[in-house]
C-alpha cells in the first residue's frame, strides 16, 4: 500500500516537472501547487506510521492469542489430572467402606484397639498408608464410642502424627499437585503430595516441616512459574535463609530451584513462602509435565 502511494507522488512530480513551462504560461500559482504537495507528502508520512502501528498492534493481538491457546491447553490438562484425581479418591473411599465394615462390624471388636487399616490405593501413584489408617482409625474410634478421648479430626490432619526419627534418619519430599494461582505477600505454599517422610517431620496440610531433631539440614524447594513472575522465600521460624526469583511471561515457562544447608534445632519450623515485600503476579504453575516441590534430608 505505502509502496503504491509513494509511486503515485513520484508520477506526480514527474508530470509537474514536465508541464512546468506551460504552467507558468497559463499563469498557475507554483508557491499553491508546492504547498498541496507537501500536504500531500505529510499525508503520506501520516498513513505509513498509521500503516506501522496497525502491523505491530496485529502482531501483539497474535501474540496474545498463542498464549491464550497454550493457557487453555494447560487448563485442559488440569482439568483431565483432577478428574483422575477424583477418580482414585472415589476408589480409596471404596476401600476404606470395604475395610470398616470387615474390621468393625462384629461386636466383639468394638471394645479392641484399632489396629492400622492399609489402604491398597495411593493418590497419585504414592502412598502414604500410615498417616491416612491413623486418621480413619480416630474417625472409627470416636464413631463407636462418643466420649472417646482424642484430639479432634481437625487437630489430627494439623499435627504431623509421630517426630521421631527412625534410627536417625529424617527426610522428605513433597510436591504441589495443583497450580497457585495469584498467591499474596506472606502466604506459604503448601506442597500437598507426601511421597517420603521419613520421620514423620513434614505435614502435607501445613506445608510446613517440624524438624524431629537437632542437625544440619539440607533443603531444596523448586517453584513452577507460567505467565507471571514470583520471588519465593525459604523460612526457617521466622528468619529468611533463602530466595529465589523467576520471572516467565509473554507465553514462557519456567523453573527455578533454592538450595539451603542450615544448622536446625529440634522443634524449628521450615517452610517456603512467597516474599513478603513483592508478591509478584501470575500463577505458580503445577501439571503433570512439572511440579513445584520441596525437599530436604538429615545431613548430619
Amino acid at each position: 500500500m505505502i509502496r503504491s502511494m509513494c509511486l503515485k507522488f513520484v508520477c506526480l512530480c514527474l508530470t509537474i516537472s514536465h508541464v512546468y513551462g506551460n504552467l507558468e504560461n497559463d499563469g498557475i500559482d507554483l508557491k499553491t501547487m508546492y504547498k498541496e504537495m507537501l500536504e500531500l507528502r505529510e499525508t503520506v508520512h501520516k498513513l505509513d506510521n498509521v500503516v506501522q502501528k496497525q502491523s505491530a498492534r496485529i502482531y501483539d493481538l497474535e501474540t496474545t492469542v498463542t498464549i491464550q491457546r497454550n493457557h487453555i491447553e494447560d487448563l485442559m490438562t488440569d482439568k483431565k489430572t483432577d478428574i483422575e484425581y477424583r477418580r482414585k479418591l472415589e476408589r480409596r473411599l471404596k476401600v476404606i467402606e470395604n475395610n470398616f465394615v470387615w474390621k468393625y462390624s462384629k461386636p466383639k471388636e468394638y471394645n479392641v484397639k484399632s489396629s492400622n487399616i492399609y489402604l491398597h490405593e495411593n493418590v497419585d501413584q504414592h502412598k502414604n498408608t500410615d498417616y491416612n489408617s491413623e486418621i480413619v482409625d480416630g474417625i472409627v474410634k470416636e464413631m463407636i464410642n462418643p466420649n472417646f478421648n482424642a484430639n479432634s479430626r481437625k487437630e489430627r490432619l494439623l499435627l504431623p502424627q509421630d517426630n521421631t526419627a527412625s534410627d536417625g534418619l529424617v527426610a522428605f519430599y513433597s510436591y504441589m499437585s495443583n497450580p497457585e494461582n495469584n498467591p499474596s505477600a506472606h502466604h506459604t505454599l503448601i506442597y500437598d503430595v507426601s511421597v517420603t517422610n521419613v520421620g514423620n517431620g513434614y505435614n502435607h496440610v501445613t506445608g510446613i516441616f517440624t524438624a524431629p531433631t537437632s542437625g544440619v539440614y539440607v533443603f531444596i524447594w523448586v517453584t513452577r512459574i507460567a505467565y507471571g513472575e514470583h520471588p519465593t522465600q525459604l523460612m526457617i521460624n521466622n528468619t529468611v535463609y533463602g530466595v529465589t526469583f523467576l520471572r516467565a511471561k509473554n507465553g514462557d515457562d519456567g523453573s527455578v530451584s533454592g538450595t539451603v544447608v542450615a544448622n536446625v534445632t529440634k522443634g524449628d519450623s521450615v517452610f517456603v513462602r512467597v516474599h513478603s515485600s513483592y508478591a509478584g503476579d501470575g500463577s505458580i504453575h503445577s501439571n503433570e509435565h512439572g511440579r513445584p516441590s520441596f525437599s530436604g534430608w538429615l545431613l548430619h
